[in-house]
């Protein structure tokens, strides 16, 4: 009986770091997916404007995101973004580990599409 209890504990702490890995690394995929299609169709959009458009999505989502770690120029007719932050991981409870996560995207601006 005490072995069944502390199998199901094992069980239950693996789900719940697993569980809330796949919970940091969805919002991180939700994120630069976002900043992707940001991207891609505004294209007439200021660098400001992407910027602030990519810090509002990460903070409706919840992530850290600073706008000194979110880097936007643009080189003619092509947008890059890169972005980095440390997102907090409890895999354990009361046990936080830091994760530091980063991305880049780029597009090309097409003109004559309407």
């Amino acid at each position: 009986m005490i072995k069944t209890i502390i199998k199901l504990l094992i069980a239950v702490v693996i789900l719940n770091g697993v569980y809330r890995g796949g919970a940091v690394a969805w919002d991180y995929y939700q994120l630069k997916d976002a900043a992707q299609q940001m991207l891609l169709f505004g294209a007439n959009a200021s660098t400001e404007e992407l910027s602030g458009q990519i810090l509002a999505k990460a903070e409706e989502q919840g992530i850290p995101l600073e706008p000194e770690n979110l880097i936007i120029r643009r080189d003619e007719g092509r947008t890059f973004v890169h972005a980095s932050y440390r997102q907090p991981l409890e895999y354990f409870p009361n046990v936080i580990y830091p994760l530091d996560l980063s991305f880049d995207v780029d597009a090309f601006r097409v003109e004559g599409l309407k």
